[in-house]
């Protein structure tokens, strides 16, 4: 798992999830470099120092020269970005988060703009060098070429100074979904913000798995890299583990990565593991749903996972020929006490059956996240699309995670 910060909170340590990681996403050319343009939208796979050789050493940029890309990713000195963040001084707590890869600080530009600023940290170790300057660069390169999205956290620039990295993003306000959640400053989400939540980030990923060219596994899906905006609107942040994959290609062969306890089954099978697919980036989701839905950590006591633990109350849920079968005394058994209250069974159902299919299905038999948002639109009947009346089989296969012994993970 690839360790970040949230940019619009209060942050603990990644590794741990306990809190949200860093809006983390950008990537810009100056002037210097707009001839390369055209070569940068060719190439999927430029290193980030190409792009911004000619600043290296310079000590001040003005920020209009710098915005000269059609997606207004800026390129910014080392100075300009450490006077937007107060020289990243923490005495008054404009710092947001902090991670094992880096900080996230509160920042100002000179024209008034409100951005989140991610100041990457040197490694003592070798490696760990290597891995936190590759995703740097992974995250810089590939948000670089994304277009804004209403549910993606916007890329406004970067530094690289060879001895200083820093991302820029958008300002988000509302903390993380794992916050407003599970957080000492809990908020009650009802039903129908909960549901946008989960349209959103269907609809971000939706995006980046079909329509992105080339297309990208965020890979580290997950309730803390979920960024709250105004009227609770969602943004998938972090993609320092992000990878792009071509159409032509079934999947990206890579290692296991992430955060244990968002991780599909696959990863941990033998004839399927480094076969990574977008399928993985769906379980993630039903995980996160999973969340709303009871309100419940991905981790509960005893090392348990959410996953295993909403089996039986699902059986209790989804044992039903009759969809209108689904009554508030079945629901209380799985859903976040909070709201048992609030009449929002349209929206339950239809993130209950969402959530099953991308956990509990078999890895090929995932919906797409297309799919997902017509059922979370209410385009589509669930029991008809993705969840038809005989996969209630699938919640009798065993956990998702009953794994042999030599392939289960450690939870941390």
């Amino acid at each position: 798992m690839a360790p970040g910060c949230c940019f619009c909170g209060r942050g603990n340590r990644r590794k741990s999830g306990n809190h949200p990681p860093i809006a983390e996403e950008s990537s810009i050319p100056i002037e210097a470099t707009v001839n390369k343009e055209q070569e940068i939208k060719e190439k999927t796979a430029i290193p980030i120092e190409a792009n911004i050789s000619t600043e290296k050493g310079e000590s001040t940029i003005p920020i209009e020269a710098a915005a000269n890309r059609k997606k207004g990713v800026r390129t910014f000195s080392h100075e300009e970005l450490a006077k937007a963040a107060r020289y990243f001084s923490i005495s008054d707590n404009n710092r947001l988060g902090d991670g094992l890869t880096g900080e996230v600080f509160k920042g100002e530009l000179p024209n008034g703009e409100v951005v989140a600023i991610k100041r990457f940290k040197h490694q003592a170790n070798p490696e760990h060098e290597k891995l936190a300057r590759n995703q740097y660069e992974m995250e810089a390169e590939i948000l670089s070429r994304i277009e804004p999205h209403q549910n993606i956290v916007k890329v406004i620039g970067y530094c690289d100074d060879a001895s200083n990295r820093l991302l820029v993003y958008e300002f988000v306000p509302n903390n993380s979904l794992k916050s407003c959640l599970h957080g000492k400053e809990e908020h009650t989400i009802k039903w129908s913000d909960r549901l946008k939540i989960a349209l959103g980030i269907a609809k971000g990923l939706a995006y980046l798995h079909e329509i992105c060219k080339p297309r990208i596994i965020h890979r580290d899906i997950k309730s803390a890299n979920i960024l709250l905006g105004d009227e609770f609107i969602p943004k998938i942040g972090d993609f320092g583990l992000a990878k792009e994959f071509m159409s032509s290609h079934t999947h990206v062969s890579t290692g296991p990565r992430g955060t244990i306890s968002y991780e599909p089954p696959e990863y941990y099978i033998a004839d399927l593991r480094g076969k990574l697919t977008e399928k993985s980036d769906v379980f993630s989701f039903g995980v996160v749903l999973l969340e709303l839905i009871t309100g419940k950590f991905a981790i509960l006591g005893d090392n348990e996972r959410l996953v295993n633990w909403a089996l039986s109350p699902l059986k209790q849920v989804l044992e039903t020929d009759n969809k209108e079968d689904l009554d508030m005394e079945k629901y209380n058994n799985l859903v976040d006490f909070k709201l048992q209250k609030d009449n929002g069974k349209k929206e339950i159902s239809r993130m209950i059956y969402c959530a099953a299919a991308c956990v509990y299905k078999p890895m090929k038999l995932r919906p797409k996240m297309s799919q997902i948002v017509e059922v979370l639109e209410g385009n589509k009947e669930p029991m008809d699309y993705i969840w038809l009346r005989n996969d209630t089989q699938y919640l009798y296969q065993g956990s998702p995670y009953a794994l042999p012994e030599a392939l289960r993970p450690a939870v941390p």
